[in-house]
Protein backbone atom coordinates (compact mmCIF):
# COMPACT_ATOMS: atom_id res chain seq x y z
CA UNK A 1 0.00 0.00 0.00
CA UNK A 2 2.13 2.98 -1.54
CA UNK A 3 1.80 6.48 0.03
CA UNK A 4 -0.74 8.56 -1.74
CA UNK A 5 -0.45 12.24 -0.58
CA UNK A 6 -3.68 12.60 -0.34
CA UNK A 7 -3.90 10.78 2.52
CA UNK A 8 -2.23 14.04 4.53
CA UNK A 9 -4.48 16.50 2.22
CA UNK A 10 -7.91 14.85 3.85
CA UNK A 11 -6.84 14.76 7.09
CA UNK A 12 -8.83 15.30 10.13
CA UNK A 13 -7.75 16.90 12.55
CA UNK A 14 -9.11 17.88 16.37
CA UNK A 15 -7.27 19.93 18.92
CA UNK A 16 -7.94 18.88 22.15
CA UNK A 17 -6.29 18.04 25.51
CA UNK A 18 -3.95 16.42 22.56
CA UNK A 19 -3.99 16.57 19.00
CA UNK A 20 -6.26 13.68 17.01
CA UNK A 21 -5.55 12.71 13.67
CA UNK A 22 -7.24 10.52 11.36
CA UNK A 23 -5.30 10.47 8.31
CA UNK A 24 -7.11 9.48 5.22
CA UNK A 25 -5.19 5.76 5.21
CA UNK A 26 -5.92 2.78 3.75
CA UNK A 27 -6.46 1.61 6.89
CA UNK A 28 -7.95 2.94 10.52
CA UNK A 29 -5.45 4.15 12.95
CA UNK A 30 -7.12 1.32 15.38
CA UNK A 31 -5.78 -1.33 12.82
CA UNK A 32 -2.32 0.62 12.63
CA UNK A 33 -1.92 0.24 16.26
CA UNK A 34 -2.80 -3.36 16.55
CA UNK A 35 -0.55 -4.25 13.61
CA UNK A 36 2.25 -2.37 15.08
CA UNK A 37 2.31 -5.39 17.68
CA UNK A 38 2.60 -7.80 15.10
CA UNK A 39 5.35 -5.40 13.51
CA UNK A 40 3.10 -4.97 10.36
CA UNK A 41 2.30 -1.38 11.22
CA UNK A 42 1.80 1.26 7.65
CA UNK A 43 3.35 4.36 9.79
CA UNK A 44 4.37 5.13 12.93
CA UNK A 45 0.93 5.27 15.55
CA UNK A 46 0.48 8.08 18.11
CA UNK A 47 -0.64 8.15 21.48
CA UNK A 48 -4.09 9.31 20.30
CA UNK A 49 -4.14 6.42 17.87
CA UNK A 50 -5.72 4.55 21.28
CA UNK A 51 -8.07 5.68 23.74
CA UNK A 52 -9.07 4.39 27.37
CA UNK A 53 -12.42 3.48 27.65
CA UNK A 54 -13.63 4.73 31.26
CA UNK A 55 -17.28 4.65 31.99
CA UNK A 56 -19.41 6.16 34.24
CA UNK A 57 -20.77 2.42 35.66
CA UNK A 58 -17.32 2.14 37.16
CA UNK A 59 -16.97 4.01 40.91
CA UNK A 60 -13.43 4.97 39.95
CA UNK A 61 -14.06 6.78 37.05
CA UNK A 62 -16.48 9.43 38.77
CA UNK A 63 -14.60 9.39 41.67
CA UNK A 64 -11.06 10.33 39.91
CA UNK A 65 -13.40 12.82 37.06
CA UNK A 66 -11.75 10.77 34.74
CA UNK A 67 -15.08 9.23 32.45
CA UNK A 68 -14.85 8.90 28.89
CA UNK A 69 -17.16 7.28 27.16
CA UNK A 70 -19.95 7.56 24.31
CA UNK A 71 -22.45 10.65 25.77
CA UNK A 72 -21.50 13.48 27.89
CA UNK A 73 -20.82 12.89 31.41
CA UNK A 74 -22.47 15.71 33.84
CA UNK A 75 -22.82 13.81 37.21
CA UNK A 76 -20.23 14.76 40.30
CA UNK A 77 -17.04 14.23 40.34
CA UNK A 78 -14.89 12.75 43.33
CA UNK A 79 -16.49 10.66 45.77
CA UNK A 80 -16.21 6.88 46.61
CA UNK A 81 -14.36 4.34 44.59
CA UNK A 82 -15.08 0.90 44.28
CA UNK A 83 -13.71 0.14 47.44
CA UNK A 84 -15.92 2.76 49.67
CA UNK A 85 -12.56 5.09 49.58
CA UNK A 86 -13.45 8.94 49.45
CA UNK A 87 -11.65 10.66 46.11
CA UNK A 88 -11.74 14.77 46.51
CA UNK A 89 -12.32 16.41 43.34
CA UNK A 90 -9.44 19.34 42.95
CA UNK A 91 -10.44 22.03 40.16
CA UNK A 92 -7.41 23.45 39.83
CA UNK A 93 -5.98 19.82 38.62
CA UNK A 94 -9.14 18.74 37.21
CA UNK A 95 -8.90 15.27 38.80
CA UNK A 96 -9.16 13.39 42.03
CA UNK A 97 -6.54 12.77 45.44
CA UNK A 98 -7.07 11.05 48.37
CA UNK A 99 -7.04 13.46 50.86
CA UNK A 100 -3.71 12.15 53.48
CA UNK A 101 -3.79 12.02 56.64
CA UNK A 102 -7.08 9.53 57.60
CA UNK A 103 -5.88 6.34 55.69
CA UNK A 104 -8.50 3.39 54.95
CA UNK A 105 -6.11 0.54 56.27
CA UNK A 106 -3.34 1.30 58.80
CA UNK A 107 -2.14 -1.92 59.60
CA UNK A 108 -2.01 -4.08 56.24
CA UNK A 109 -2.05 -7.73 58.35
CA UNK A 110 -5.28 -6.22 59.03
CA UNK A 111 -6.68 -6.32 55.13
CA UNK A 112 -9.06 -8.73 55.12
CA UNK A 113 -11.07 -7.50 58.33
CA UNK A 114 -10.94 -3.63 57.09
CA UNK A 115 -11.01 -3.85 53.31
CA UNK A 116 -14.07 -4.64 51.71
CA UNK A 117 -14.12 -5.92 47.68
CA UNK A 118 -17.16 -4.63 45.68
CA UNK A 119 -19.40 -6.86 43.52
CA UNK A 120 -18.11 -5.84 40.01
CA UNK A 121 -21.92 -7.50 39.43
CA UNK A 122 -23.76 -4.82 40.72
CA UNK A 123 -21.96 -2.19 38.29
CA UNK A 124 -24.49 -1.30 35.36
CA UNK A 125 -22.95 -3.41 32.22
CA UNK A 126 -25.90 -3.89 30.08
CA UNK A 127 -26.61 -0.08 30.40
CA UNK A 128 -23.03 0.44 29.15
CA UNK A 129 -22.90 -1.64 26.33
CA UNK A 130 -26.36 -0.43 25.18
CA UNK A 131 -25.58 2.99 25.55
CA UNK A 132 -21.98 2.83 24.44
CA UNK A 133 -22.21 -0.02 21.33
CA UNK A 134 -22.53 3.11 18.86
CA UNK A 135 -19.00 4.72 20.35
CA UNK A 136 -16.84 1.69 20.94
CA UNK A 137 -18.57 0.36 17.10
CA UNK A 138 -17.60 3.91 15.30
CA UNK A 139 -14.39 4.48 16.74
CA UNK A 140 -11.28 4.87 14.67
CA UNK A 141 -8.85 4.72 17.55
CA UNK A 142 -7.87 1.35 19.59
CA UNK A 143 -9.88 1.79 22.63
CA UNK A 144 -9.03 0.39 25.80
CA UNK A 145 -10.86 -0.27 28.84
CA UNK A 146 -8.69 1.77 31.46
CA UNK A 147 -8.47 0.46 35.38
CA UNK A 148 -7.58 3.95 37.01
CA UNK A 149 -6.01 2.80 40.21
CA UNK A 150 -3.64 -0.64 39.75
CA UNK A 151 -1.59 -2.45 42.38
CA UNK A 152 0.92 0.19 44.25
CA UNK A 153 -1.59 3.26 43.51
CA UNK A 154 -4.83 0.81 44.94
CA UNK A 155 -2.53 0.23 48.17
CA UNK A 156 -1.79 4.20 48.77
CA UNK A 157 -5.02 4.61 48.18
CA UNK A 158 -5.72 2.69 51.19
CA UNK A 159 -2.58 3.59 53.59
CA UNK A 160 -1.68 6.94 52.08
CA UNK A 161 1.75 6.69 50.16
CA UNK A 162 4.68 6.60 52.99
CA UNK A 163 2.86 3.58 54.70
CA UNK A 164 2.26 1.82 51.41
CA UNK A 165 5.29 2.28 50.47
CA UNK A 166 6.46 1.29 53.69
CA UNK A 167 4.55 -2.13 53.53
CA UNK A 168 5.96 -2.81 50.31
CA UNK A 169 9.53 -3.34 51.77
CA UNK A 170 8.79 -4.25 55.46
CA UNK A 171 9.39 -7.92 55.58
CA UNK A 172 6.98 -8.26 58.53
CA UNK A 173 3.77 -7.09 56.34
CA UNK A 174 5.71 -8.32 52.77
CA UNK A 175 3.51 -12.11 53.31
CA UNK A 176 0.06 -9.52 53.66
CA UNK A 177 1.06 -7.12 51.08
CA UNK A 178 1.04 -10.19 48.55
CA UNK A 179 -2.04 -11.83 49.45
CA UNK A 180 -3.57 -8.56 49.16
CA UNK A 181 -2.43 -7.91 45.42
CA UNK A 182 -3.12 -11.35 44.68
CA UNK A 183 -6.55 -10.64 46.00
CA UNK A 184 -6.68 -7.28 43.58
CA UNK A 185 -5.15 -9.18 40.31
CA UNK A 186 -8.31 -11.76 41.13
CA UNK A 187 -10.69 -8.83 41.24
CA UNK A 188 -9.33 -7.04 38.14
CA UNK A 189 -9.78 -10.67 36.57
CA UNK A 190 -13.33 -10.63 37.08
CA UNK A 191 -13.40 -6.97 35.80
CA UNK A 192 -11.87 -7.86 32.75
CA UNK A 193 -14.18 -10.91 32.14
CA UNK A 194 -17.01 -8.52 32.67
CA UNK A 195 -15.42 -6.54 29.90
CA UNK A 196 -14.78 -9.66 27.75
CA UNK A 197 -18.70 -10.34 28.13
CA UNK A 198 -20.50 -6.94 27.79
CA UNK A 199 -18.58 -5.10 25.06
CA UNK A 200 -16.51 -8.04 23.18
CA UNK A 201 -14.38 -7.28 20.43
CA UNK A 202 -15.63 -3.38 20.64
CA UNK A 203 -12.28 -3.39 22.88
CA UNK A 204 -9.15 -3.71 22.37
CA UNK A 205 -7.38 -3.76 25.27
CA UNK A 206 -6.77 -3.04 28.68
CA UNK A 207 -5.24 -0.26 30.12
CA UNK A 208 -4.29 -0.54 34.34
CA UNK A 209 -2.56 2.77 35.73
CA UNK A 210 0.30 1.91 38.22
CA UNK A 211 2.72 5.33 38.74
CA UNK A 212 6.20 3.75 40.29
CA UNK A 213 8.37 6.79 40.06
CA UNK A 214 8.98 10.68 40.87
CA UNK A 215 11.25 12.81 39.02
CA UNK A 216 14.27 12.05 39.66
CA UNK A 217 13.66 7.92 40.25
CA UNK A 218 11.67 4.99 41.23
CA UNK A 219 9.94 4.77 44.34
CA UNK A 220 11.46 1.62 44.69
CA UNK A 221 14.26 -0.82 43.04
CA UNK A 222 14.29 -3.64 40.60
CA UNK A 223 14.42 -6.14 43.25
CA UNK A 224 10.82 -5.19 44.75
CA UNK A 225 8.70 -4.55 42.12
CA UNK A 226 9.66 -8.05 41.05
CA UNK A 227 8.62 -9.68 43.96
CA UNK A 228 5.84 -7.79 45.08
CA UNK A 229 4.40 -6.66 41.76
CA UNK A 230 5.61 -8.40 38.72
CA UNK A 231 3.69 -12.23 39.54
CA UNK A 232 -0.04 -10.29 40.29
CA UNK A 233 0.76 -8.54 37.27
CA UNK A 234 1.80 -11.62 35.49
CA UNK A 235 -1.53 -13.01 36.52
CA UNK A 236 -3.80 -10.35 35.40
CA UNK A 237 -1.92 -10.06 32.11
CA UNK A 238 -1.94 -13.62 31.06
CA UNK A 239 -5.66 -13.88 31.68
CA UNK A 240 -6.21 -10.51 29.45
CA UNK A 241 -4.20 -12.07 26.45
CA UNK A 242 -5.84 -15.41 26.80
CA UNK A 243 -9.09 -13.52 26.36
CA UNK A 244 -7.28 -11.62 22.50
CA UNK A 245 -6.63 -8.12 24.62
CA UNK A 246 -3.91 -5.63 24.52
CA UNK A 247 -1.98 -5.20 27.67
CA UNK A 248 -0.77 -1.03 28.68
CA UNK A 249 1.08 0.12 31.33
CA UNK A 250 0.31 3.78 32.35
CA UNK A 251 3.06 3.96 34.55
CA UNK A 252 4.40 7.46 35.21
CA UNK A 253 8.08 8.99 36.52
CA UNK A 254 11.47 8.23 35.84
CA UNK A 255 11.26 4.20 35.65
CA UNK A 256 13.33 3.35 33.14
CA UNK A 257 15.15 1.40 35.79
CA UNK A 258 12.17 -1.14 35.70
CA UNK A 259 11.52 -1.42 32.39
CA UNK A 260 12.16 -5.38 32.04
CA UNK A 261 10.20 -5.53 35.32
CA UNK A 262 7.25 -4.72 32.80
CA UNK A 263 8.31 -6.40 30.09
CA UNK A 264 8.48 -9.54 32.54
CA UNK A 265 4.90 -8.68 33.93
CA UNK A 266 3.41 -8.77 30.19
CA UNK A 267 2.71 -5.56 29.41
CA UNK A 268 2.28 -4.96 25.62
CA UNK A 269 2.58 -1.53 25.50
CA UNK A 270 4.15 0.97 27.90
CA UNK A 271 3.18 4.60 28.59
CA UNK A 272 5.82 6.95 30.24
CA UNK A 273 6.70 9.94 30.93
CA UNK A 274 9.82 12.14 28.33
CA UNK A 275 11.85 12.48 31.52
CA UNK A 276 13.11 9.01 30.85
CA UNK A 277 15.77 8.32 28.63
CA UNK A 278 14.02 6.60 25.27
CA UNK A 279 17.06 6.89 23.39
CA UNK A 280 19.05 4.50 25.58
CA UNK A 281 15.19 2.45 25.68
CA UNK A 282 14.38 2.18 22.50
CA UNK A 283 17.96 0.81 21.36
CA UNK A 284 17.53 -1.81 24.22
CA UNK A 285 14.04 -2.88 24.61
CA UNK A 286 11.82 -1.77 21.20
CA UNK A 287 11.47 -5.16 20.63
CA UNK A 288 9.96 -6.32 23.66
CA UNK A 289 7.56 -3.68 24.90
CA UNK A 290 5.56 -0.69 22.78
CA UNK A 291 6.61 2.56 24.23
CA UNK A 292 5.28 5.63 23.91
CA UNK A 293 7.84 8.10 22.72
CA UNK A 294 8.04 11.79 22.81
CA UNK A 295 9.50 14.46 20.51
CA UNK A 296 10.17 16.63 23.43
CA UNK A 297 13.34 17.79 21.63
CA UNK A 298 11.96 19.40 19.06
CA UNK A 299 11.89 23.13 19.99
CA UNK A 300 8.53 24.12 21.25
CA UNK A 301 8.25 27.01 19.31
CA UNK A 302 9.94 25.53 16.02
CA UNK A 303 8.46 26.83 12.71
CA UNK A 304 6.75 24.37 10.21
CA UNK A 305 10.43 23.72 8.36
CA UNK A 306 12.30 22.99 11.72
CA UNK A 307 9.61 20.52 13.17
CA UNK A 308 10.10 18.75 9.20
CA UNK A 309 13.76 18.49 10.48
CA UNK A 310 12.82 17.02 13.52
CA UNK A 311 10.51 14.45 12.33
CA UNK A 312 12.92 13.41 9.80
CA UNK A 313 15.69 12.72 12.65
CA UNK A 314 12.89 11.27 14.62
CA UNK A 315 11.72 8.93 11.90
CA UNK A 316 15.33 7.62 11.38
CA UNK A 317 15.76 6.75 14.75
CA UNK A 318 12.08 5.20 16.16
CA UNK A 319 10.29 4.55 13.24
CA UNK A 320 11.40 1.03 12.90
CA UNK A 321 9.01 -1.90 11.54
CA UNK A 322 10.48 -4.41 13.33
CA UNK A 323 10.94 -1.84 16.80
CA UNK A 324 7.72 -0.48 16.82
CA UNK A 325 6.77 2.21 18.95
CA UNK A 326 3.92 5.29 18.89
CA UNK A 327 4.94 8.91 19.13
CA UNK A 328 3.90 10.59 22.08
CA UNK A 329 1.12 12.90 21.84
CA UNK A 330 1.71 14.69 25.25
CA UNK A 331 4.70 16.17 24.27
CA UNK A 332 3.74 17.47 20.80
CA UNK A 333 5.93 19.65 19.13
CA UNK A 334 3.63 20.75 16.53
CA UNK A 335 1.11 19.41 13.91
CA UNK A 336 3.71 19.63 11.13
CA UNK A 337 5.55 17.34 13.01
CA UNK A 338 3.21 14.60 12.76
CA UNK A 339 2.34 15.29 9.07
CA UNK A 340 5.55 14.22 8.18
CA UNK A 341 6.09 11.65 10.60
CA UNK A 342 3.44 10.38 8.82
CA UNK A 343 4.49 10.84 5.78
CA UNK A 344 7.80 9.76 6.46
CA UNK A 345 7.28 6.60 7.98
CA UNK A 346 4.58 5.95 5.19
CA UNK A 347 6.97 5.88 2.70
CA UNK A 348 9.54 4.03 4.98
CA UNK A 349 7.31 1.39 5.54
CA UNK A 350 6.02 0.73 1.93
CA UNK A 351 8.99 0.88 0.56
Amino acid sequence: MKFDPKEIENAKVEYGRRVMIDFASPITAKENFKRALERKQLWMPMTGDKMNFTPEIVPDNTARALVTQGKPYEGPKGGLDMFGVYWEYVPSANGSIVRPGNPTLTDVTKWREVIKFPDVDSWDWEKSAREDREYLANSTKAQLFCILTGYFERLISFMDFGPAAYALMNRKTKDSVKELMDAIADLWIDVVDHVHKYYGDLIDGITIHDDWGAQDGPFFNERVVREMLVPYMRKVNDHIHSLGYITNLHSCGKVEKLLPCMIDAGWDAWDGMAINDYHMLYEQYADKILMNVPASECPADADAETQKEWAARFADEFAVREKPATLSNYDNPGIDFDFELYKLSREKFSA
